[in-house]
């Protein structure tokens, strides 16, 4: 196959200069190097590619002779003559090995540990009152206890310091992180720090009015429901709902009404309900 063009290769026009010539060696090197990209044949190949096209513009005797007569210009005898020359070795080693070697000296500092991740269930009420939790870490017989704050949501962590996986050659260890995810409720409905419940009222309360007792998380509360109430009107109770977990406004308390349509009546009741529907 046809060998391609050095500058080409290079990404780089003819006019290019020394310095330009070894930057964009350098870059496709880093790019292609096998050690970034183990058992990669080709990209294996395309770091042969650069290097040679590197040797042959780098010096600018070579680069004359290429600049004339292309690949033409280096034959059999022309590169084992080359084999032993500073393109082969000394070059290369200045540009990219000692970099690599950088590398591998910045590796072997001390590195903090990584951050672990837990992840624990909690109800609504603990999340609405805040709540201990045990958590079991790997290689320690003992449970680290976990304050989870008042107001805290689904999806929000609590970062415990040094409590993470260990660094290395002493290095400080990693944060836990510990994820919280909320257990659904039976009758209450977060959505932010607004609490959501639906209420069932009777036909006669709807219609009437009345005063019914709704659910919080602290006993009942009486609610006024005014005459000719329909059933999806809502009844806000204002900073009754999740406290917020930063010291900002607390959620609302929000209620849904429901008419209840009674399933059996008597006899007497669906006579009464019968002389009612006459008088609509």
């Amino acid at each position: 196959m046809a060998k391609r063009d050095c500058y080409e290769v290079l990404g780089i026009n003819k006019s290019a200069s020394e310095k330009e010539i070894k930057k964009a060696y350098k870059k496709l090197a880093m790019k292609y190097h096998p050690d970034r990209n183990p058992d990669n044949p080709v990209a294996e190949e395309k770091f042969r590619e650069v290097k040679s096209s590197y040797e042959i513009l780098s010096d600018s005797e070579t680069r004359q002779e290429y600049d004339d007569f292309g690949h033409q210009a280096f034959s059999e005898n022309r590169r084992s003559a080359h084999a032993g020359s500073h393109h082969s070795g000394g070059d290369f080693n200045d540009v990219f090995g000692d970099m690599f070697a950088r590398q591998h000296t910045r590796q072997a500092r001390p590195e903090k540990g990584s951050d672990r991740l837990v992840r624990v269930q909690i109800s609504l009420d603990d999340a609405i009152n805040g709540c201990q939790q045990e958590i079991k870490l790997p290689n320690n017989p003992q449970l680290l206890k976990v304050t989870i704050p008042v107001g805290i949501a689904e999806g929000q962590r609590v970062r415990v310091a040094n409590k993470g996986n260990p660094g290395t050659l002493g290095a400080a260890r990693g944060d836990l992180l510990v994820e919280v995810a909320l257990l659904e409720h039976d009758v209450f409905k977060r959505k932010g720090n607004d609490l959501y419940c639906l209420i069932d009222i009777s036909f006669p309360t709807a219609a009437l009015g009345g005063i019914i007792k709704a659910p919080t998380f602290s006993g009942f509360i009486n609610i006024k429901i005014p005459q000719g109430t329909q059933t999806g009107r809502k009844f806000r109770i204002k900073e009754k709902g999740v406290p917020a977990m930063t010291g900002g406004k607390n959620g609302d308390l929000i209620y849904e009404v429901i008419i209840k349509t009674p399933t059996t009546l008597t006899e007497n009741q669906q006579s009464l309900l019968s002389q009612l529907a006459e008088t609509f």
